[in-house]
């Protein structure tokens, strides 16, 4: 009986300290943002530029900036989930849209289908526009802090 009772009041100690030791909203979202939120974001930015650059040349090079893209996307979604509900919808759309207008992107350039190719980039385009209000929104919710 006094196991039992020694190990309740173990058990009731540690949920006390567990619930004492709560991440506030704007803490964890600093803790992704510092965990990798930060330089996947960068990265995104970047590779999605370059893809942008690269429409304007020929359609050659389209791929292998494209295939950059998706990898970036890969190493994203490993990330815990976002925890600002105010960016979240719009970083899962850029993923989104990145990750399909990457891979039509380097299967329109693989089959030298060049409608497909562009339709590809001009979907990696608009998740330009989601991932720039994602960091638009983390920057306001990390300011609110």
């Amino acid at each position: 009986m006094r196991f039992h009772v020694g190990l309740l009041a173990t058990a009731v100690a540690a949920g006390a300290l567990l619930v004492g030791c709560s991440s506030t909203p704007a803490e964890e979202l600093e803790d992704w943002w510092s965990s990798g939120g930060e330089s996947s974001i960068k990265a995104l930015s970047d590779t999605s530029g370059r893809v942008n650059e690269v429409s304007v040349r020929p359609m050659d090079v389209w791929s292998t900036a494209c295939q950059e893209l998706l990898t970036e996307v890969a190493e994203a979604k490993e990330l815990d989930t976002l925890p600002s509900e105010n960016a979240r919808g719009f970083w899962e759309e850029a993923l989104t849209a990145f990750e399909h207008g990457g891979e039509e992107c380097v299967a329109g350039a693989g089959e030298d289908d060049q409608p497909r190719a562009s339709e590809g980039i001009r979907e990696v385009q608009k998740g330009i526009g989601r991932l720039a209000s994602t960091t638009s929104m983390i920057a306001g919710d990390l300011k609110a802090k």
